[in-house]
This record gives C-alpha cells, sequence and structure tokens, in this order.
C-alpha cells in the first residue's frame, strides 16, 4: 500500500498537480470561501509594489505592514515590534524576531529596506505616501530619515502600498511575491479569484482554517444566493441594499463598523453658478442627510454635517458654528430670495443676474447609493427652482480635468491610514493636485502647513478640527454621509472580525464549523 501512494504522489508531482509553496500546508482540512465584487477583491496580479494591488493583498491575509491600524484607526506595532522617534527627520524602527517570509526567508532591516526601494522604484504613489531621503539597515533595526519633517510616518507605514515582502527574489508570474501574511497564495487568476493554504511558519500563529477560496462575484443577486445556498461563508463589504436580504435570514449574521468612506458634493468653483456661497448653502440646506442615511443605506451609514466621522478624534462638530444643521428647504428657498435668485419668467426655475439656475451633476455610474442621491437633490432642489440635470460615468477624471461640471457627487475614503492630513493635503490645500473643486483659502492652507509640522497629538487633533469647520462652513466640499462596511457570513463562521480600515479582512484567526 504505501509503494502504491509513493507511486501516486509522484505521478501527481510529475503532472504538475501537486505544488505547495515552502511553508504553505498541504490540500485538505478545512477551507473558508468568499465572496465580493472587483472593487474589493479584484487585483491585478500579486505583487504588493505594482498599482493598488497591496491594498487587495492585505485584505487577502498575504501581504502585511510594519505597523496595523486598529478598531479605532490607531497604528499599533506589528512587522515592527517598536519604534523611535529620533528627531523631527529621523525614525528607528526594530524588526520583530522570528518573522520570516512565504518562502522562509528571514524578515530583517535589510530585507524591508530592500522592499521599499523596489517599492518606489515601480511605484509612482510611493514617494507622495511617504517622502523617505534615506535608509540605513543594521540587523533588526531599521533608520528612516523623511525628506521633511512628518509626524504622520507610523499612520503612512499603514499604508498598504508599504506592505512588507520579499524583493530579493523575482516575483513569481503567477502568485506575485512572498509576503509574511497567514495566508500563500497557490492559484490566482487577474480580477477574478484566488486560492491560498494556511502559512505553516505563519510568525502570529498557524492560521485556523487550511485552505481560503476568493472569489469575485460582480451580480449582487448572485453574490447573495451564493452566501444563501452555501457556496460562500461570508460576503465581504456587503451593498446595504442587501441588508434587507439578510435581516432575518437563519443561519447568517451581519456586521458592521463605521468607515470613514464618507458621499460628499464637490462643487467646481471654475463654475460661475456654484461660485454663489449662498447657492451652495441653500443646496446643503436641501439634502436630508437623516434621511439618506435611513433609507438608502438602511440605516448602515451615519448622517454627516462635518467633514469626518465622529469616530476619530477629529471627527466631531462639537463647538463649531455651523451654517447648515438640518433638512430645510424653506429656508433654502427664503436664503435665495434674499441673495437675488427669483424666477422671473414663470418656468419654474430661478434666474440670478439674468442667468438660470441649471447646474450639471455627474456622479459614477456603477455606485447606487451615488445616483439614489443625485436623484434626491435633483427632486428636492426642483422644488425650491434650482435645475439639475444629472450625468453618470464611469470615470469621472476627464469631464473633471475640463471642468465640465458644477457639481459631482463622489465617494472616499477620508483618512484610510488614521492621518487627518491625508485628506486635507488631498483636498483642501490650494495647490493639490486632487482639489478637484479648486477650492482656496488661505487659512485653511496655512493651518494644513501648521499640521504637517505639528508632532504633539492634541495639538494636531485642534488644528484639523479648525479645517474642519473652515471647510464646512466654506461648503465647497459638502459631506453627507459616512457608510458602514457590512459583512454577512454563515453562522458556522468564528474569529472574524469587522475592521474599518477596510485593509483587513482574511485572518489567522478565522475558523468554520464543518
Amino acid at each position: 500500500m504505501k509503494k502504491i501512494l509513493a507511486l501516486v504522489l509522484a505521478m501527481m508531482l510529475a503532472l504538475g498537480c501537486v505544488a505547495f509553496a515552502e511553508g504553505a500546508s498541504p490540500a485538505g482540512g478545512k477551507t473558508f470561501t468568499a465572496g465580493a465584487t472587483t472593487g474589493f477583491f479584484g487585483a491585478e496580479s500579486l505583487d504588493v509594489a505594482a498599482g493598488w494591488d497591496g491594498w487587495i493583498m492585505s485584505i487577502y491575509g498575504i501581504s502585511e505592514n510594519l505597523f496595523r491600524l486598529d478598531e479605532n484607526y490607531v497604528p499599533q506595532p506589528w512587522i515592527a515590534e517598536s519604534y523611535e522617534n529620533v528627531d523631527e527627520l529621523t525614525w528607528k524602527f526594530t524588526i520583530r524576531e522570528g518573522v520570516t517570509f512565504s518562502n522562509g526567508n528571514p524578515v530583517d532591516a535589510a530585507a524591508v529596506k530592500a522592499c521599499f526601494e523596489r517599492t518606489y522604484q515601480i511605484n509612482d504613489r510611493a514617494a507622495s505616501t511617504l517622502d523617505i531621503a534615506s535608509m540605513e539597515a543594521d540587523g533588526q533595526v531599521l533608520t528612516l530619515v523623511t525628506a521633511t519633517p512628518n509626524p504622520t510616518v507610523i499612520n503612512d507605514l499603514c499604508d498598504p502600498l508599504m506592505g512588507i515582502y520579499d524583493a530579493s527574489q523575482e516575483p513569481d508570474p503567477e502568485l506575485g511575491v512572498a509576503c509574511t501574511g497567514p495566508f500563500i497564495a497557490t492559484a490566482f487568476t487577474a480580477m477574478t479569484e484566488v486560492s491560498m493554504v494556511a502559512n505553516e511558519n505563519y510568525w502570529g500563529g498557524r492560521p485556523l482554517v487550511d485552505n481560503v477560496e476568493l472569489k469575485i462575484i460582480d451580480d449582487n443577486e448572485a453574490l447573495n444566493m451564493a452566501l444563501q445556498n452555501g457556496e460562500i461563508d461570508l460576503i465581504a463589504q456587503l451593498p446595504a441594499a442587501g441588508t434587507a436580504v439578510f435581516a432575518d435570514a437563519e443561519g447568517i449574521v451581519m456586521d458592521a463598523k463605521t468607515s470613514t468612506r464618507a458621499n460628499f458634493l464637490c462643487y467646481d468653483q471654475n463654475r460661475p453658478l456654484v461660485q454663489d456661497q449662498a447657492l451652495r448653502d441653500a443646496i446643503g440646506m436641501c439634502i436630508d442627510r437623516e434621511a439618506f442615511a435611513e433609507v438608502v443605506y438602511n440605516g448602515y451609514a451615519t448622517a454627516s454635517y462635518g467633514v469626518y466621522p465622529a469616530s476619530l478624534p477629529y471627527g466631531s462638530t462639537d463647538g463649531f458654528e455651523l451654517k447648515v444643521t438640518g433638512y430645510d428647504p424653506e429656508g433654502a428657498a427664503a436664503l435665495l430670495a434674499e441673495n437675488g435668485y427669483e424666477d422671473t419668467d414663470g418656468d419654474g426655475i430661478l434666474e440670478k443676474d439674468g442667468q438660470a439656475v441649471s447646474l450639471k451633476l455627474i456622479t459614477y455610474s456603477y455606485n447606487n447609493q451615488c445616483i439614489q442621491l443625485a436623484d434626491m437633490l435633483q427632486a428636492e432642489l426642483a422644488g425650491i427652482g434650482v435645475d439639475v440635470q444629472i450625468e453618470t460615468m464611469d470615470v469621472l477624471d476627464d469631464t473633471v480635468a475640463a471642468d465640465d461640471f458644477d457639481f459631482a457627487v463622489m465617494n472616499y475614503a477620508m483618512a484610510p491610514t488614521g492621518s487627518a492630513q491625508y485628506l486635507i493635503s488631498m483636498l483642501f490645500e490650494s495647490a493639490s493636485s486632487g482639489n478637484v473643486a479648486h477650492y482656496s483659502n488661505e487659512k485653511v492652507d496655512e493651518l494644513s502647513n501648521q499640521l504637517k509640522a505639528t508632532f504633539d497629538e492634541d495639538e494636531r487633533i485642534a488644528i484639523a478640527k479648525s479645517v474642519c469647520e473652515q471647510v464646512v462652513n466654506d461648503r465647497v466640499y459638502d459631506f453627507v454621509c459616512h457608510q458602514q462596511l457590512i459583512c454577512a457570513y454563515s453562522d458556522k463562521v468564528t474569529g472574524f472580525v469587522v475592521n474599518p480600515t477596510e485593509y483587513y479582512l482574511i485572518t489567522n484567526t478565522i475558523d468554520i464549523a464543518e
């Protein structure tokens, strides 16, 4: 019998049917299966340094960072066990002993340095994520010097683009780079699926399941049905509309955490009509934020009158003198009348200085929540005499660059690494390439520069809140609600935790009853 088994195994190996990465568990055992749409699971490759694939590899449980964000967006030691901020430019990181890549090679300071060097060569976003002037490796200690003072270095190192991988080996054409996470890819089809096995040598403890299968299912009904009939064990990033399907479903658990992802309006300040703040304030007063969060998101969102969610230390609007505090279309109509808007020809559309107030609104064709917000705005604003024409498109970039819109409904992660500076630098600084509204406020620019140079956390919170109050009352960007990250899964699943960052899904603690 032993000879027969040995012969069968030899034949399988010869045919390429058995192939395990070093440190990977053999086939068999418990399998955990999850499904999601392309936006959450879709990777072009398994190379951390390529495009945005590092984000997906972090979700997969393949790659990890020196630091990891907890549920409050506070960075915690991970591959790095400690750090020292030597001065405004110099940071020393002690790499955890005993961590290996999935190929068995040890993780030391030299390996991390080589990893970062390759990422910066390959990905243009790296320098804008963390501007490194120099690095030095000495055993387990990595010394990093930034080009300018940067108090958010630890947050920046949580960005999945800064994931740790073995740069000493060429990436496998299919399976990418060797990382440190609890699972190792054994098969991968870009934008379709990935198969993984447990990393037997995972530094954080051997995973509780042996195999993981992750599938992209873009049809939401098919995705829901796959969970209902047991084809998958979990839906990652369940659309809010899907919560009604599983609200009373036997054997299904739903869990959610407020993320920093928000729906918001962006008014193009190169367009004459929306340069008038009275009009922007009136539009803000016509947004029924509470109803939008409750109806469109089935309650899995929180109305916003500020910028960031209140779960962040700089997210509260306490102490703000807000111009808009609730849904008030009558007040909006009165505000416009006070500022010279009137319907002189009786066609139901207001005019100002002889020009009809007809606005072009753009949003994504694939985001149902954004489309529904646009539709709600169109109806509400028609009631006060403002005409809105909606155009949807897969990509907004060209239309935005051409200033061919009056306002847009957008959806961004506001603080993906827990730092307020991320959004402030991207959207609110006058000179930022990401400032698609062409917003310009000298006080905001000054505060942003001050924030970049401030290391005391309490002072940073105060500065960030001052920026938020100014931005909210200028209303060039108008934040509507903060959505929750929702997951639905079989009640046989244990050890799964929804992390609001969206970065972490598959972990070594996930288990499933057989």
